[in-house]
């Protein structure tokens, strides 16, 4: 096996076709805040889980996010398809601290270190 040392290390985020990536804009913060590259992909994807699976499996990482009707998914390769780290439901009306918390929570997935807490009743809205 060949490593390419053209490819960049990154989280890779699988959207579907028809989604804004204005939608996803504070997941993205989280993941910069945290200071761990990645690439927006759009994809046919039937949801969210799916997409973050194939995303982690693909991603040099082993870390994936899928966004699919107004969900969002965070997945890691070792796990089962079915099972991703965290979802979001209803993205577009969720609050910014907790999607910033979820892109966070990809690039600790990565670095190894404790999440952040999405749960509403936790997080400083």
């Amino acid at each position: 096996m060949e490593l390419d040392l053209n490819v960049r290390p990154m989280v890779l985020i699988y959207i579907s076709k028809n989604a804004a990536v204005d939608d996803i804009q504070y997941i993205l913060y989280g993941l910069e805040e945290e200071k761990i590259p990645f690439s927006i992909e759009q994809r046919d994807f039937t949801n969210a889980i799916a997409a973050a699976y194939v995303a982690a499996n693909t991603s040099s990482l082993n870390v994936g996010i899928g966004y699919v009707n107004n969900e969002a998914a965070l997945h890691y390769k070792n796990l089962a398809p079915e099972t991703p780290y965290q979802s979001i439901q209803r993205v577009v009306t969720c609050p910014p601290a907790i999607l910033k918390n979820f892109g966070g929570n990809a690039a600790r997935l990565v670095k190894g270190v404790p999440f952040k807490s999405i749960d509403p009743t936790e997080v400083k809205l």
